[in-house]
């Protein structure tokens, strides 16, 4: 390699880093209700903010619109997305039921000892991780929980699995949206056990069951049924 490779390897390598920055940021902003739901996104005035250019703010918010936090329209730009409804949430669920409970049951192929671990681990961090106060002490527990989908999903060894599934979290992660704490982490933390015991004694349709009893519970705790 030349130096002038090298030297663009280098450039290309510090533009990521800032894009990442300027991502993480932007969630934290967003995650928080620093910026409200509805609100304008202005590029400049965000990179002021966050102490970058504009550049790797604008390609941050492109990043940002595939989780559905970040809406973009051709004559409004950028905005903060609004909160999902609660209908938004049952569809959600919905489609999750479709998918997670055959990943689960996949799964079941691979029940050697070191994927039973690693299953075993994230639901360790998960458990020990801290719920709040804010986004930023409660990012550690959501990446957990999250890991033990993902692991889920790579155990199927089917890679469209994994595509899948990708496509859920910037939805999923907005069940925890302005909140101050994960106020379900032990009840979700205990479903993923009955999940990963399923796969443990290569019980498919028990696993297929835990998984669609555990989303079915994350959506109760995240809209209560009506009363009366």
């Amino acid at each position: 390699m030349t130096i002038a490779d090298r030297a663009g390897v280098e450039a290309a390598e510090d533009a990521r880093g800032r894009t990442d920055a300027a991502y993480d940021a932007l969630l934290e902003m967003l995650m928080s209700a620093q910026v409200e739901p509805g609100a304008p996104l202005r590029t400049e005035a965000l990179a002021a903010e966050i102490g970058v250019s504009a550049t790797p703010v604008r390609e941050a918010l492109a990043r940002l619109e595939a989780t559905g936090l970040v809406l973009r329209s051709a004559r409004r730009g950028y905005r903060a997305a609004p909160l999902l409804s609660g209908e938004e949430l049952r569809q959600l669920v919905e489609v999750r039921l479709l998918v997670e409970p055959g990943i689960a049951a996949m799964a079941c192929r691979r029940t050697g000892p070191g994927f039973l671990e690693r299953l075993r681990a994230v639901v360790r961090e998960q458990r020990e991780a801290p719920t709040g106060p804010g986004y930023p002490r409660f990012k550690a527990y959501l990446e957990a929980d999250w890991s033990f989908h993902v692991l889920l999903a790579e155990g199927s060894g089917n890679p469209f699995v994994r595509r899948t599934l990708d496509s859920f979290r910037g939805f999923v992660q907005r069940l925890h949206q302005v909140e101050d704490h994960v106020e379900d982490a032990q009840e979700s933390a205990a479903e993923h056990t009955a999940i990963a015991d399923a796969i443990a004694a290569g019980d498919a349709e028990a696993a297929a069951e835990a998984m669609r009893a555990h989303l079915h519970q994350v959506l109760e705790r995240a809209v209560p049924p009506a009363v009366g």
